[in-house]
């Protein structure tokens, strides 16, 4: 780059006569001396320009930012060209409604990208391409310029922008149907926001949150949030924000089957549409709303009403981003109308489209729509088709496990900070009681003289005692333990090469008779079936050939598949880092511990995660159960398994940790030395 600039007198100059003329004025002198000059001085004063354009004004005209970018090329400035690319984008996006143009931008300016080093310049650009890809459903494109935008913020700890990026990333994660991850991430800008006390942007993530509330289904809780979200909104008139929640209300009202509620919040969406300094970008959007609910309810004459204020900027309204809004209205208006030819080819064109991305919630109204108009012309099996699509996509929508890993990552979210808190805390008091210790010893033997030195032999013998009968126990649990692992191999090999064979035998021989008792060969199935599980449990014969990963991998996914509990797995090690005979103690340790959560937990979500560190490889397992005390010498557990998962730890000399509060779940973290 061979002229660079941001320069200091522009900024002062575009402020001084902003104030003095106001910006037209300042547009109109800015175009004057572009006319006269050439060269830097000409760049200088086009990127002015452009920027008041893009910055101080409404951005209705793209053509200044075009004519900065090519002249920027010209002059080989780096810098200028992408962050106008940016702009141009962001013009592309949100004034032109048109974000294959805003990628075709990003992709045309990418060599530029790679030769700028002003790190707000390049988060921006980033940015701005991962809302192109998102408005388009491209999702893991997003997700990736997203991050590299999040990346670059966070080198200048631009926290705003850091917000923005995580924002937007937890509405994609929203329209994946990936809650979990959706919820973290919002929560994650909400704190960036925060840290800013950026008002505005908070009540962006605030609103972003009760969208995914609603898509969980749970309305209440949305409603609450949205309420708190209308009155501060109001006091600060920000009729952008109020637009969007009132059409969001209006969303929810329409799920609950509340219709006079749901017209009447798309009634006041419309309404701070038209007040917004957005308003031509919003109010298609609350118009095709309105459209559809009046279709819904039996008021046609409404909803074609309403159309005729769409069609007189059909070009804009109905094309790009609006697209699917328009669908929508018009879809439900011809079944109004029974124009279920049209309805069918509306319908489909509406599918076809949400298809491309994964909004599964879109995909599932617009299955249910194509059923009723088939159904209404009387053609059964494709309606039958779309009605079974449309029961797959609820199905799997409204599972148990997708509320429950909501659940389960917002109370890990909430409660993590107070279990580091709690955790400072006992070390902080664990060492005030070692320190405390320390110099009660020393006054002790200070003052007793003659007693300190037979004390001192006492203690020598007496911990050499308990040292050999430490070592003597330490030998018998091993040897124990290599026994039992022994012995279920043994008698797992003899449930599954000869018992189980001869079970095979006895059923290939009932299936060859010519009479065959049915009772008689399922009867015999389901026992090999259950003499092939007990071999299982007892040792995983595919230990060997699979691993400790893919084993613990396995032994989560049955986990899932036979309990209400939800279990997930977040394993990231390899397999080699610890000592090939100590991986089978610490499947067993974890296969104890989940066996605990599955009877004593009352948990509705297990996690068990891993981690390699310097020295050691961490396994992690976490609940959200009831919890229960711990006794401070925890040689003193009650149950068989706790005990037992102390043995194997001593035995692979691991060092075993458990945290477990009344009501607020249990961790167990399981520390091996590598190799």
């Amino acid at each position: 780059m061979r002229y660079p600039f941001v320069l200091f007198f522009l900024m002062i100059f575009s402020v001084s006569h902003s104030q003095q003329r106001g910006e037209e004025e300042v547009i109109n002198h800015l175009k004057e001396e572009i006319s006269k000059n050439e060269g830097v001085k000409k760049l200088i004063l086009l990127d002015s320009l452009s920027n008041v354009i893009a910055y101080g004004s409404n951005f209705d005209n793209d053509s200044i930012v075009k004519e900065t970018i090519q002249y920027a090329k010209k002059l080989d400035s780096a810098n200028v060209v992408v962050w106008h690319a940016a702009n141009l984008i962001y013009f592309e996006n949100n004034k032109n409604s048109d974000p294959k143009s805003g990628i075709a931008v990003f992709l045309e300016n990418q060599k530029w990208a790679s030769k700028v080093s002003n790190r707000e310049i390049l988060g921006k650009y980033y940015y701005e391409a991962g809302n192109s890809y998102f408005y388009l459903n491209q999702f893991d494109k997003s997700l990736q310029f997203l991050d590299s935008a999040y990346h670059y913020a966070q080198l200048d700890a631009d926290y705003k922008f850091m917000g923005l990026s995580r924002q937007v990333q937890g509405q994609v994660y929203t329209d994946m149907g990936d809650f979990g991850k959706a919820s973290l991430t919002f929560q994650e800008a909400l704190k960036m926001f925060q840290n800013e006390k950026d008002t505005a942007n908070i009540v962006g993530v605030r609103n972003s949150l009760t969208i995914l509330y609603s898509k969980n289904g749970f309305y209440e809780e949305a409603r609450k949030e949205r309420e708190e979200i209308i009155a501060l909104e109001k006091i600060r008139k920000s009729y952008n924000y109020l637009s969007i929640i009132y059409y969001n209300a209006a969303t929810d009202y329409n799920k609950l089957g509340l219709q006079n509620k749901r017209i009447e919040n798309l009634k006041a969406s419309i309404e701070f549409a038209r007040l917004s300094e957005y308003a031509d970008y919003y109010k298609p959007i609350m118009l095709f709303g309105l459209i559809g609910a009046y279709a819904e309810n039996d008021s046609i004459a409404e909803a074609e009403k309403l159309l005729v204020e769409i069609y007189k900027n059909t070009e804009k309204n109905t094309k790009g981003l609006y697209r699917p809004y328009y669908l929508t209205a018009i879809k439900n208006l011809a079944f109004a109308k029974q124009n279920y030819a049209e309805a069918v080819r509306l319908g489909k064109e509406y599918l076809n489209l949400k298809k491309q991305g994964d909004q599964y919630e879109e995909r599932q109204n617009g299955e249910k729509f194509l059923y009723k108009v088939y159904k209404a012309l009387g053609e059964n099996d494709l309606a039958l088709t779309h009605f079974e699509n449309y029961r797959t996509i609820k199905d799997s929508v409204e599972a148990a496990q997708k509320v429950r890993v909501l659940s389960y990552y917002q109370t890990l979210y909430e409660t993590e900070k107070r279990d580091l808190t709690i955790s400072a805390q006992k070390s902080d008091i664990a060492l005030l009681d070692e320190k405390n210790k320390v110099k009660n010893q020393w006054l002790l033997f200070g003052g007793l003289g003659a007693l300190a030195l037979f004390g001192f032999v006492y203690i020598i013998r007496s911990r050499n005692f308990a040292r050999r009968k430490h070592k003597m126990q330490e030998s018998f649990t091993q040897d124990l333990l290599k026994t039992q692992e022994n012995e279920r191999s043994r008698i797992a090999t003899e449930l599954h090469d000869s018992i189980g064979q001869k079970l095979l035998i006895i059923k290939n021989s009932l299936l060859s008779t010519d009479k065959k008792e049915g009772n008689e060969i399922d009867l015999v199935g389901e026992t090999i079936m259950e003499v092939r599980e007990m071999s299982h449990n007892l040792h995983p014969f595919q230990f060997e050939k699979l691993g400790l990963t893919t084993s613990l991998k396995n032994m989560i996914e049955t986990f899932q598949k036979n309990s209400n509990v939800f279990y997930s797995e977040d394993i990231k090690t390899q397999d080699g880092l610890i000592p090939k005979e100590k991986e089978i103690y610490v499947f067993r340790m974890l296969q104890e511990a989940l066996t605990n959560v599955e009877k004593h937990a009352e948990a509705t979500a297990c996690n068990l995660s891993s981690e390699e560190r310097k020295k050691e490889l961490v396994f992690i397992l976490k609940d959200n159960g009831k919890g229960f005390e711990i006794p401070k010498d925890t040689t003193n557990f009650k149950g068989l398994g706790m005990k037992t998962l102390h043995e194997r730890a001593q035995f692979i000399k691991a060092d075993l940790t458990i945290k477990s509060t009344l009501g607020k779940g249990t961790t167990i973290i399981i520390k091996i030395p590598k190799k």
